[in-house]
């Protein structure tokens, strides 16, 4: 019974990650059977997997967040809320049943990642709406192509781009595959390029560079000096991307310019009279927030609180009220939410994975360049997140639980010596 059980989950999941951007209902469906399909695994064959560290963490989020709805309950205001809404945080643990059904084998981690970017191209280049959506783009107008808004598109594409420079090495070195293999990766590198800079989205150029160069100086400082003439080819392939698409960059460019008075005036911690520019308005959100964080700094205000201090505000203008529902910053919404208690299990999981990963590759048990992508990863991500809250969208759970299930499947090699499947059981 439990080959045919994970097989099953290994075919939802595959499906999830295909669909999950390009067919959203069926992606969801597929979501709740690989979900299912590893519950039924631990319940039959894997009960010891409840032992492990991640899963301890799925009982630690369930407890986080029923603390403050029980504040709630003892002393209820307009903010809290009367469900406690457990699947706010516990969704980001879902990455524990990709790693259960990935099996710990690389070659399970590469299937997934490759479909689910196979998934993401399929979205911006199966129709000819499509094409038209990048004509214009390229005019200069920004687009989004119909997945939720431009920051969320933008973030997928960012993603594209740091798997397809880290990953270059291993995908090009294939000898006669090269002559299919090679103009494979351009395009999918050039449909990651230029799909950043069609969106338009600050946070993804500032976190995409950040994350080449700790690729750069990962690069030369595991593998040795003589990567580095790679890394720079690679850096010097995207920046080729990026001339071509030199027209949307100039309209990236005067978006900046119209926010840089804003821009300067927190920089210099003027948070008084901000004007509500794209940054100007976050900057008033974050202030309202920041007054209800200081009133419960331990253990927030419960699930609702991120659109609740928004709408019962007395200081933001309706037409803010009315438009928007979050603070476009996750780890702001956690530490109001659910106060030092979920921002701390955010901090422990995160040493938790960094370590893991570092061990693991120490005792060779996880390749350089996948190492090099989780931690370029990881740093994309806390930079995006801190200009939209992806991770409290669908979107960014995906790709978080994509990529945090193939790094965590091969970090229990190390954990399970006599392997993932057998050692559990």
């Amino acid at each position: 019974m439990t080959p045919y059980l994970r097989m099953l989950g290994v075919a939802c999941l595959l499906i999830y990650a295909l669909c999950r951007i390009w067919f959203g209902g069926i992606g969801k469906a597929m979501e709740v059977g690989f979900l299912a399909m590893t519950l039924l695994l631990m319940l039959s064959s894997h009960r010891r997997m409840g032992l492990d560290v991640y899963f301890k963490f799925v009982w630690l989020a369930l407890l986080v967040q029923l603390i403050p709805w029980l504040l709630g309950l003892l002393e209820p205001t307009v903010i809290t809320s009367s469900n406690p809404h457990l699947d706010r945080l516990t969704k980001i643990f879902f990455f524990f049943a990709t790693a259960v059904l990935l099996a710990g084998r690389l070659r399970n981690v590469f299937w997934l990642w490759g479909i689910a970017a196979l998934g993401l191209l399929f979205t911006v280049l199966g129709s000819p709406a499509d094409w038209s959506t990048w004509q214009q783009g390229l005019s200069g107008q920004r687009v989004d192509f119909g997945i939720r808004n431009a920051q969320h598109i933008a973030m997928y594409f960012g993603t594209l781009m740091l798997g397809c420079l880290c990953f270059s090495q291993r995908w090009l070195s294939v000898g006669a595959q090269r002559w299919w293999r090679l103009p494979l990766w351009l395009g999918g590198l050039g449909v990651a390029v230029l799909g950043i800079i069609v969106t338009q989205t600050r946070a993804i150029f500032i976190a995409i560079f950040a994350a080449l160069l700790l690729a750069l100086v990962f690069w030369i400082w595991l593998k040795r000096p003589r990567c580095w003439v790679l890394a720079l080819l690679l850096m010097g392939t995207a920046l080729l991307f990026v001339s071509l698409g030199q027209r949307g960059l100039s309209h990236v460019e005067k978006r900046y310019e119209q926010e840089a008075p804003v821009i300067q005036q927190l920089l210099h911690g003027d948070w008084d009279d901000i004007p509500y520019t794209s940054v100007g308005v976050r900057a008033n959100t974050w202030k309202v927030a920041a007054d209800k964080i200081a009133e419960r700094p331990w253990f927030g205000w419960g699930s609702q609180a991120r659109s609740r201090v928004i709408s019962h505000s007395d200081v933001l203008p309706d037409w803010v009220k009315q438009q928007f529902g979050h603070l476009h910053n996750y780890f702001l919404e956690v530490q109001l939410s659910y106060g030092l208690a979920g921002s701390l299990m955010l901090l422990a999981l995160a040493i938790v994975i960094g370590r893991d990963c570092w061990l693991t590759w120490r005792a060779r048990l996880m390749p350089t360049d996948v190492l090099v992508f989780g931690f370029c990863f990881f740093v994309f991500w806390i930079i995006v997140n801190n200009f939209e809250s992806y991770m409290s969208f669908g979107t960014g759970t995906f790709v978080f639980n994509i990529i945090l299930g193939g790094l965590i499947t091969l970090c229990w090699r190390r954990r399970y010596p006599q392997g993932c499947t057998d050692q559990v059981r």
